[in-house]
């Protein structure tokens, strides 16, 4: 039996953590790895402030060398490092929270609704001069 990607990003969803656009509002400026897992011209059309590019398809690949060069608290691991993901609409983030978690990482979110939610809320995007 196929499963639809809806139906992957709704066991995900079951299993990761979720978080608000106004608790990753409080998050900027903070110890948490703010990860945008879009594509680069997604990214480069608006992003939240502060928040790092690792496209979906290289996250597996380049997540642990990412941590160690943010981490600045050496008294936490990495694998505690806080780390929020988020995408367009919130299915990318979930996914990709759930592999990090896979591997190890246990202080992972995903932003609900990603970067829709977030201009929908009036908050601050770095956009294209």
């Amino acid at each position: 039996m196929l499963v639809s990607p809806a139906d992957l990003v709704a066991v995900a969803k079951a299993t990761i953590t979720e978080c608000s656009v106004t608790e990753v509002e409080r998050c900027i400026d903070s110890d948490t790895l703010l990860i945008d897992i879009r594509e680069p011209g997604e990214y480069q059309r608006g992003h939240i402030p502060g928040a790092a590019l690792l496209p979906r398809g290289l996250l597996e690949f380049e997540i642990h060398r990412l941590v160690e060069n943010f981490r600045t608290d050496q008294s936490i691991s990495g694998a505690d490092q806080p780390i929020v993901l988020y995408c367009g609409t919130g299915g990318r983030s979930a996914l990709a929270a759930l592999c990090l978690e896979s591997m190890g990482y246990r202080n992972v979110s995903s932003m609900s609704g990603g970067i829709i939610a977030w201009a929908a809320a009036h908050l601050p995007l770095d956009l294209p001069a």
